[in-house]
């Protein structure tokens, strides 16, 4: 046997849940093939695997990490998963790991988790499953529950997940579990334990990837809960064969039902022991005999179906309701009585109120005409005040349209001035953002982001308890966004913080930012005064804002890989001016609900220690990213490349289609109008975040300051 050569590794890995709010995959078994491509097991669990290696190795680690593993889990019907991995020989404890993506030529080969029961045969094993078994946590598909065992063999039922409830740290049979499961009998060595922190909560796996054939059958529910269900059975089954004279006996119905062995045989499925046989006659009688309302409606079913029976009980009903119709009535004539004397009185009173009610009607009109006439004298003074008002407003605006023309002229004349002075790169003049603060070291660009986010005190208003979670993934987002853009449109409330916290995350200094004049066109000089700053991150105010489109394409047309320039978008209903081939190559930030608490007095930040390195996407998986855009995004193939590149980096998650499909939305807009990016968020794709596309729409379109 050896190990396979291919790139990827695959394994079983069981997920163990951390205080903080993460979580990792303890690698418990390899799925390694021969050389004839046959699959076997490979036990690799530490057994104490929670202590920390000295010198971890890259082909051989002992957990598996990815920060998207406790998301996806949170809703995961199983504790194990089958993933795959690819060493990482520059963080040997960090490999890089997916799940596995099971297909027509590839399928996830089976696992069978195993709970060892206090059972020490197969006849206490319904009883033990029917009071509860200590267990937690989220089993396998299948699973194999242990009763019995002599030298090295051991014996199981083989049960499907959804045969057993979990709940409160206890495991039961559901009520739809069958009455018999498969038995299978199993070698001890084939049985591993991981174990646990605690030592309370191991877990037993078996670690062959097929079970034994099965030959027999073992029962799991006790006779006493199958009394019931077997009479109800046999009732049935005694109808469809005989006629309705034999049936009306339901002594001689219910006493066949535990006479004849071969009757449970049926209903069982499995050759009932002497001793099962007998505890099930010894249940049946006391259901017979009992006078539960479960047996009283067995009874009925049966007695309803004798017609003079029947009739008798109707006939004694019939004079009992007779005497009690007799009483009501006296009663109700009394009643009623009462009821004509407390009329008449009402009938006088009601007389009484109709007459005052006519005088203020009366007195009720007059007021109402008088406010007529008030009402039309104060339209008429409304107008004439209106007409005073905008005569007004006619002569200010003019008077300050004058002035406003004035103040251009001498401002066209100063710049004219100023370009004619030989130190021209003076009116190029930036300023940070926020003033240098203490700086920490953090592993990767990412979480240093993150942390920065977090220590700039941003937080998203939905699910606050999950906002480090969501920070997270917004970093990760962003930086796979850097690896296809270096130009980003962000809210002007966010753009600051989050140019702070990138630029700090990359150099340990402050971003950056400056005005544009308005009509500002010469980008060469711009260009050269962007690459010579200490930061890498640039704020350029005053260009969406000012619809100023040929510096907006200078910049698409700018290959630069050092210097990230973020233009805030204050107003969004300047969107609708700008051409729609800007955001090729311009990423929207979607921002939703991201809200910005005040922050402290010079907070700590984190740089990382590791350079940012653009990652390219595999070509393959940018077309096959592209491709699924564009049954639902209906725009130039251009502009699906870099949403589809995206995309692609982020192996086509939900959360990589949610964080693009802002920039999609806006773009549908720019190219085909309203009525296109309406269409495109009612999508049933974009069920998810429905309300964050419209009301992005609905700024666009109506310049509406919703958040």
């Amino acid at each position: 046997m050896v190990q396979q050569s291919n790139k990827y590794r695959r394994s079983w890995g069981l997920f163990i849940r951390s205080n903080n709010g993460d979580g990792q995959f303890l690698r418990i078994i390899d799925y390694v093939t021969d050389a004839e491509g046959n699959g076997h097991y490979k036990w690799v669990a530490y057994e104490n695997w929670w202590e920390r290696s000295s010198t971890p190795r890259a082909d051989n680690p002992k957990t598996l990490y990815n920060p998207n593993f406790f998301r996806i889990m949170a809703t995961g019907l199983s504790d194990f998963r089958f993933l795959q991995w690819t060493p990482n020989y520059d963080r040997p404890d960090r490999p890089t790991v997916n799940f596995f993506q099971s297909g027509l030529h590839a399928t996830v080969p089976p696992l069978y988790e195993v709970i060892d029961t206090p059972a020490n045969s197969a006849r206490e094993l319904p009883h033990m499953l029917a009071r509860g078994i200590q267990y937690s946590g989220h089993p396998t598909e299948k699973i194999l529950f242990l009763f019995a065992g002599n030298n090295n063999t051991l014996e199981a039922a083989v049960l499907n997940r959804e045969m057993v409830t979990i709940q409160h740290r206890t495991l039961t049979l559901s009520a739809t579990a069958p009455n018999t499961v498969p038995h299978v009998k199993l070698k001890s060595g084939d049985i591993q334990t991981v174990n646990s922190r605690s030592g309370k909560d191991d877990r037993l796996v078996y670690v062959q990837p097929k079970l034994p054939e099965s030959t027999s059958h073992v029962l799991i529910k006790p006779m006493q809960q199958m009394a019931r269900s077997y009479v109800n059975w046999y009732i049935r089954k005694e109808q469809a064969m005989n006629s309705s004279e034999l049936m009306r006996d339901a002594g001689i119905i219910l006493e066949r039902a535990f006479e004849k062995s071969e009757n449970l045989e049926q209903y069982l499925g499995i050759n009932p022991s002497p001793r099962d046989l007998r505890e099930l006659q010894i249940a049946l009688k006391a259901t017979i005999h009992s006078n539960t309302e479960d047996v009283s409606a067995i009874i009925y079913n049966l007695m309803k179906q004798d017609d003079a029976i029947m009739s008798s009980f109707r006939q004694q009903a019939a004079a009992e309701l007779a005497d009690e119709f007799k009483q009501q009535k006296l009663e109700l004539l009394e009643q009623l009585n009462i009821l004509q004397g407390q009329r008449e009185t009402q009938t006088k009173t009601v007389r009484q109120l109709t007459a005052q009610v006519k005088d203020l009607n009366e007195e009720l009109q007059q007021k109402h005409r008088e406010i007529r006439d008030a009402q039309a004298e104060l339209e008429l003074q409304e107008e004439e005040r209106h007409k005073a008002l905008q005569d007004l407003e006619e002569n200010v605006a003019l008077k300050i349209g004058l002035q406003q023309i004035a103040q251009q002229n001498r401002i066209l004349l100063e710049e004219q001035a100023s370009q004619r002075t030989p130190n021209e790169n003076q009116r190029f003049r930036s300023a940070p953002l926020m003033e240098p603060t203490k700086v920490q070291q953090s592993d990767t660009v990412q979480h240093a982001l993150t942390q920065n986010l977090q220590a700039l005190c941003c937080m998203f208003s939905k699910q606050r308890s999950k906002n480090n979670e969501k920070l997270a993934a917004f970093a990760t987002q962003l930086c796979r966004t850097l690896d296809t853009t270096r130009l980003l449109a962000i809210d002007t409330a966010h753009a600051p913080a989050i140019a702070n916290g990138l630029s700090f995350a990359l150099t340990g200094v402050p971003a950056q930012h400056m005005g544009i004049p308005v009509d500002f066109s010469d980008f060469t000089r711009l260009e050269t005064f962007l690459s010579n700053r200490a930061s890498p991150v640039f704020v350029l105010d005053n260009v969406f804002d000012t619809v100023n489109e040929s510096l907006l394409f200078a910049l698409n047309r700018c290959h630069s890989s050092d210097t990230i320039v973020i233009l805030p978008i204050g107003s969004f209903s300047n969107l609708r001016l700008v051409a729609p081939e800007v955001w090729q190559r311009v990423f929207y930030v979607p921002t939703s609900g991201m809200i910005e608490l005040p922050v402290p007095s010079r907070p700590t930040l984190h740089r990382s220690r590791a350079t940012f390195i653009r990652t390219h996407a595999d070509s393959d998986a940018v077309l096959a990213q592209f491709d699924a855009l564009r049954t639902t995004v209906k725009i130039t193939p251009n502009a699906l490349m870099m949403p589809a590149e995206i995309m692609a980096l982020g192996h086509g998650s939900d959360y990589a289609r949610q964080w693009v499909m802002p920039h999609l939305c806006l773009e549908t807009y720019a190219y085909q109008g309203l009525e296109a990016a309406i269409a495109l968020c009612q999508d049933r794709g974009n069920n998810a975040i429905v309300h964050r596309l419209t009301a992005l729409i609905n700024r666009i379109d109506h310049g509406s300051p919703t958040r």
